[in-house]
């Protein structure tokens, strides 16, 4: 008898340990794939869930027996499906517009991504959504007109008003005011918060670097005048060949590492004003110091340099609409590379209080400097702290400059070509001896010359 007792004891035993464990993912909610290194504990501080609560859901008796590749439910997100991914907002994306093309409600948004600021969202930022195929490119924005309730605008678009209802988190308001925006339903594109007639917008790179140009597209579907404003200074867009609409700006090679607003304003010619703004991430371009210069004191005193700073200022602050320039930039010097733009200076052991606006190639004295590209000479005189100085407007903003010259070839109003003789090394102005320091601005601003080397603009 107890051997039998026994004998069953063991068979149950054995079927309870060949039964099928219990299937995970139970609960609703999106889903997370396990990556390397991950632990339940780390998955649920990202997503603001607790230990027992991802268990709990995926049926885990071990919690610290996952694997990458494992698919586990993330609870507390009802109504949220899909597959947990982070993707990098371009530009004209925000949080609204992110609601709409992956149909996740505003509230789940904030959570997932710990959103402090819902109106600091900004370009280059990385997000975490639930990506699920039927919800992605699902609307765009369009401004709405003072007064209109969604059954006007519904019929003026042509729209089922229980459609568009479907997109706003607000259905039943009963009219919109001046800068709303409404959702229209679409069947593919990307998604963008910035209305129409902006049906692209891009920013390059995202985000912008300290001493880099930054490139900011946009196309738009109706003909519009446009307005930008960049962290306070004036955007000027051009038109290319593809129809879409390119404006340059320089990142200060001194700029704080953080946020910079841009400032859209799109002006129809009904009398429509579309408005947006979204942040910009600048982040350090990595520059380093170089070592202690001794130059003569005259060259460091406010009363010659601020003045002098001030003039050039100024002149490279103008935008002329006609580009002149093609392709990428020509060297204009063989010389080798002696001192990189951005690096910190400190000059007769003042401290580190100012950086390199150019590129210096070595030379001796006499060596010809020859145009980089096609464009108008505006300036070429002789200044106490740039020593004998020669200015070129390419056009759309983009100026160079060649400093400390020994002789400059060119005069004011002159069109050179690429690869004309401009002027010689020298060693005039603040110097430590002969070189070709040479400068790049854009908008105002003087950026890295080796990008204009490496890069095609726009």
């Amino acid at each position: 008898m107890r051997r039998a007792v026994r004998s069953l004891l063991g068979l149950l035993l054995l079927v309870t340990l060949l039964a099928p464990a219990p299937s995970a993912a139970q609960a609703e909610g999106p889903t997370y794939f396990v990556q390397e290194g991950d632990t339940v504990s780390a998955i649920a501080d990202r997503f603001g869930s607790t230990v027992d609560a991802i268990a709990q859901a995926n049926g885990l008796a071990d919690p610290s027996r996952i694997f990458p590749g494992m698919e586990l439910v993330i609870p507390g997100f009802p109504g949220v499906s899909g597959v947990l991914e982070t993707r990098s907002l371009a530009f004209g994306e925000n949080l609204e517009s992110l609601r709409v093309r992956y149909g996740i409600p505003t509230e789940a948004l904030v959570r997932l991504n710990r959103v402090i600021d819902p109106e600091r969202v900004h370009a280059g930022e990385e997000w975490v959504v639930a990506v699920a195929d039927e919800h992605e490119g699902g609307g765009e924005f369009r401004p709405a007109r003072p007064g209109r309730g969604l059954i006007q605008e519904s019929a003026a678009a042509g729209v089922n008003p229980w459609q568009e209802a479907a997109f706003l988190e607000q259905p039943y308001r009963r009219w919109f005011v001046p800068g709303d925006s409404i959702v229209w339903p679409a069947d593919a594109g990307p998604t963008l918060a910035l209305p129409r007639p902006a049906i692209e917008i891009e920013l390059e790179p995202t985000p912008v670097v300290q001493g880099r140009t930054a490139v900011l597209r946009l196309r738009l579907s109706e003909p519009a005048e446009v307005e930008a404003i960049w962290e306070g200074r004036p955007l000027a867009f051009h038109t290319i060949e593809d129809g879409s609409s390119v404006a340059l700006q320089g990142i200060h090679a001194l700029a704080d590492p953080g946020l910079q607003d841009v400032e859209l304003t799109l002006r129809m010619q009904d009398g429509r004003v579309v408005r947006y703004r979204q942040p910009v991430r600048v982040i350090s371009g990595g520059y380093g110091s170089d070592p202690v210069l001794y130059v003569p004191a005259e060259t460091l005193d406010p009363a010659f340099t601020g003045p002098e700073d001030e003039m050039i200022r100024s002149l490279l602050a103008q935008v002329t609409p006609e580009r002149l320039w093609e392709g990428a930039f020509e060297a204009p010097s063989t010389g080798s590379y002696t001192s990189r733009f951005g690096s910190r200076r400190n000059y007769n052991n003042t401290g580190y209080l100012s950086y390199h606006s150019g590129l210096d190639f070595s030379g001796r004295t006499g060596v010809p400097i020859l145009a980089p590209a096609r464009g108008r000479v505006v300036f070429a005189g002789l200044l106490q702290v740039r020593g004998n100085t020669t200015f070129i407007d390419h056009g759309w903003g983009v100026f160079t400059g060649y400093l400390h010259q020994s002789e400059m070839l060119v005069e004011v109003g002159q069109i050179v070509e690429t690869g004309d003789t401009i002027g010689l090394v020298g060693g005039t102005g603040r110097v430590t001896g002969p070189h070709l320091h040479w400068e790049v601005w854009v908008n105002g601003v003087a950026v890295d010359p080796i990008q204009w080397l490496e890069e095609l603009f726009p």
